[in-house]
């Protein structure tokens, strides 16, 4: 049994947390989370920001062969609504917009380049998630007045994935170009609304009682392999021409567009990307905040309002 003693509300409160099989590290976990849930909320404050972002991604159409790269970054921007229940523990709602791209131009691995896929997509996205703090357990960031915070939650997106041919962007999903609804196929047309899980860290400094300066990298693990509309292998061509068209055949493998390419009557290969790994999208920002306690506001402005008035 592990307790420790909380001061609430100037009483004590002796909180015991079983151990179990599961040993110290449970433990430990157990217990810094019941100190953020149960500090006294003294701290409340409201926070409301606007923030400039890189967004990437990582998927099949990934120039490395890494998770994590800022290689191709796009713009993106963002604001949000942050309520802080106290020094350790805050809610968020977001709002984000970035667009996310990669082509098979700059890959590393042959067989990807000479596949000649791209993609871009738009990204929206609303999201609930909570910042954890722990300043406290580390002197260096102390000395620095900085606070590190880890950010996770629950977001939902829409994305709608384009291919360009011969300098034209067409809207890849409703041309199946991996077979997705064509007769005999087991796979249905991917959903263009996910979730995502947002999972990061970041650092935030306060320039004064007023404003906020943070830094995060924030990936989102999504529940899609379609960001880049690549995700299994290559259909039946000539029922993806009967029923989606010529274009479709012609985004589905641009191989054969390319010096000495591969033409598409001589495709032996099946596979046209990794279904075992699903795709995600990085928001790496930058975000400045105002910061304002709405009670205290109220209780300054009563007080003046309530002020006797000096006659001279």
């Amino acid at each position: 049994m592990y307790c420790i003693k909380k001061n609430l509300s100037e009483t004590f409160t002796r909180v015991c947390i079983p151990f179990f099989p599961l040993r110290k590290m449970t433990g430990k976990l157990l217990l810094f989370f019941l100190i953020i849930f149960t500090t006294p909320l003294a701290a409340q404050f409201v926070e409301i920001g606007f923030n400039i972002a890189g967004t990437t991604y990582q998927g099949d159409i990934s120039p490395l062969k890494y998770r994590f790269s800022f290689q191709g970054t796009q713009f993106g921007y963002g604001i949000n609504l942050g309520y802080h229940l106290n020094d350790r523990f805050s809610l968020r709602i977001s709002y984000s917009h970035g667009q996310i791209q990669a082509s098979d131009r700059y890959a590393v691995d042959d067989w990807r380049r000479n596949r000649n896929l791209n993609f871009r997509t738009k990204i929206y996205e609303w999201a609930v998630t909570t910042d954890i703090f722990f300043l406290e357990y580390y002197k260096f960031f102390r000395k620095y007045d900085l606070k590190p915070f880890v950010r996770t939650g629950i977001a939902y997106f829409s994305f709608n994935p384009q291919g360009s041919y011969d300098g034209k962007w067409y809207d890849l999903q409703p041309l199946s170009t991996e077979g997705q609804g064509l007769p005999g196929s087991d796979q249905q047309p991917y959903a263009l609304q996910q979730i995502a899980i947002p999972l990061g860290f970041g650092l935030s400094y306060d320039l004064n009682e007023y404003f906020r300066v943070s830094l995060d990298v924030t990936p989102r693990i999504t529940f899609t392999d379609y960001l880049d509309d690549v995700s299994t292998d290559y259909p039946d061509f000539d029922m993806l021409r009967a029923e989606k068209g010529e274009m479709a055949v012609n985004l589905s493998y641009k191989g054969n567009l390319l010096p000495n390419g591969i033409k598409l009557e001589e495709l032996t290969t099946k596979g046209r990307g990794n279904s075992k790994d699903n795709d995600w999208y990085i928001f790496s920002s930058i975000s400045v905040s105002v910061l304002f306690d709405p009670i205290l506001e109220r209780k300054k402005r009563k007080s003046l309002n309530g002020a006797r008035k000096c006659v001279f």
